[in-house]
């Protein structure tokens, strides 16, 4: 049976949202003192500057669900620059971060979608059978709806339900899809569009909003995903990742301008994150 799991482009394209451990100094009398803590705003400098590894560090070790949060965000991060056999380690490093971020406060929204997005890369290094097998599309569909449920005009949850749709229809076919997970173009498209239009929504999320167009048909959907990715090329990025993901959007939009179907597939391939 042909089924699908979900991933997420970009999202790593959704992923893109933004260690130093507290040392102890000896002292002569053999007294130790406790250095500052970490800060949260501290672990976002370092995911902005794009050490990723010490933002995790860092998140990690202040206990708190929004900072387990970032902790998965910049595991994702990490491994989408990682060499491609480091990467199924860090996603599931990111996994088990965003879990507790969920146990800590199930009322960050973040924590849903970075969770998402880890079974959406374990999945695809599974293959669509076993994802099948061990229930990551429904997984991660409960993660996207739990994000949704907490608020409906996340434009990074808008993009990850939209992203969901479009792979499972693309891959199962409209009709094993509506059976197995009830996805469906239609649903798809429309969180999508959703997405897009939310004022101020992240380069990323118009990044991957285009990939998903372009990767489904880009014949039907060339024009739509033409105009998201020249908004995105107008964004002003925000920290490496960003950075990383505008020269992404850039090359996208350079690959569907030339006309040539093979260069546009090479390039929508390179983008969608595989093991």
């Amino acid at each position: 049976m042909k089924c699908v799991q979900t991933c997420v482009a970009t999202l790593a394209g959704i992923v893109a949202l933004a260690a130093m451990v507290p040392s102890v100094i000896a002292t002569g009398d053999a007294q130790a003192a406790t250095a500052p803590t970490a800060s949260m705003e501290d672990a976002l400098v370092l995911y902005q500057d794009g050490r990723y590894g010490r933002a995790a560090e860092e998140a990690l070790a202040l206990g708190e669900a929004e900072a387990d949060a970032l902790a998965a965000r910049a595991l994702l991060a990490q491994a989408r620059v990682s060499p491609r056999n480091d990467r199924a380690a860090l996603v599931s490093e990111a996994k088990s971060a965003a879990q507790s971020a969920i146990a800590r406060d199930p009322e960050v929204v973040e924590g849903h979608l970075q969770l998402a997005v880890a079974l959406g890369f374990q999945g695809r290094a599974m293959g669509d059978y076993f994802a099948h097998q061990q229930g990551l599309a429904t997984q991660a569909r409960e993660a996207i709806d739990a994000a949704l449920a907490l608020d409906p005009d996340d434009p990074w949850a808008l993009a990850l339900s939209g992203t969901w749709h479009l792979e499972i229809t693309k891959g199962a076919g409209p009709l094993l899809a509506s059976a197995l997970y009830d996805a469906s173009l239609s649903s798809g498209i429309t969180d999508i569009r959703k997405a897009i239009a939310i004022p101020g929504a992240s380069l990323i999320v118009l990044h991957q909003c285009a990939l998903q167009l372009l990767a489904h048909d880009a014949d039907a959907f060339g024009a739509e995903a033409e105009r998201t990715l020249v908004a995105a090329g107008n964004a002003r990025p925000h920290g490496a990742f960003e950075r990383r993901t505008a020269r992404q959007a850039d090359q996208l939009l350079r690959a569907f301008r030339s006309g040539n179907a093979s260069m546009l597939k090479r390039e929508i391939d390179r983008e969608q994150m595989s093991y």
